[in-house]
């Protein structure tokens, strides 16, 4: 959900914060300050982030020579995040893509807005689960059962049609089979959030123990490598 990743912000207005995002990107280019750019992508939850080169700036766009995973998500999303060390305070910069070329690992970058980069704040890398798992959620006699969407090394989120209400940080059981390991670990109830007909997405934190953390770190290793493999073989087309 874009939502999760960013919020747009605005510091003075529409046409001078544009103006001020362009001169660090010119001051940058003409090396009055160190070029520190990265951009951030995600792809099934995987954050995709590089540095990146300016080679021009115009009165409304910048030209950059990028990584070739960096161009193929920003052909697919349209758009990208950019960080920088100057940019206003806390803030990072949201842009669209008018123009990507991954054969020549070439973009051109314009409408301009400051940004929020929640996603960035996360605690651990979170991925996107590819395969049918099944979770559940107990605390007393209630059960909240689904289907695993998104696992990290201190929260998941699962699918479930019926959730019966529940507190914020109420604490439980969450319990379902990762890489062929029944896991039982400690968790609390985030929120749940309307997915429309599909149902609710409930989000637990949890607090895993050794074992358990093993079991996760090296099925999200094993995701981020899977998700790269797709950007590397194209997948994403042009």
């Amino acid at each position: 959900m874009k939502s999760d990743l960013y919020r747009l912000a605005t510091v003075k207005d529409v046409k001078t914060d544009t103006t001020s995002i362009i001169k660090v990107f010119s001051d940058m280019a003409e090396g009055r300050v160190k070029s520190d750019i990265r951009l951030l992508n995600y792809y099934q939850e995987v954050p995709v982030t590089y540095p990146s080169t300016i080679k021009s700036v115009d009165t409304d766009s910048v030209e950059l020579s990028v990584h070739e995973h960096q161009a193929i998500l920003m052909k697919h999303d349209n758009s990208t995040l950019v960080t920088s060390s100057h940019f206003h305070k806390e803030y990072g910069v949201h842009c669209y893509a008018a123009y990507v070329s991954v054969a020549k690992k070439i973009v051109i970058l314009h409408n301009f807005s400051y940004a929020q980069i929640r996603a960035a704040r996360r605690e651990a890398v979170r991925v996107s689960v590819k395969d049918n798992i099944s979770a559940t959620f107990s605390y007393d006699n209630i059960l909240i059962e689904g289907k695993m969407l998104d696992i990290s090394g201190t929260g998941i989120s699962i699918l479930s049609f019926e959730v019966p209400a529940t507190e914020t940080d109420q604490p439980g059981l969450l319990t379902f089979t990762l890489m062929g390991t029944l896991l039982t670990v400690h968790g609390a109830f985030v929120r749940a959030i309307a997915n429309g007909v599909d149902g609710q997405i409930c989000i637990f934190k949890t607090k895993l123990d050794r074992a358990g953390d093993n079991v996760v770190g090296k099925f999200v290793y094993q995701r981020q490598i899977e998700i790269i493999q797709e950007l590397k073989d194209g997948l994403i087309e042009e």
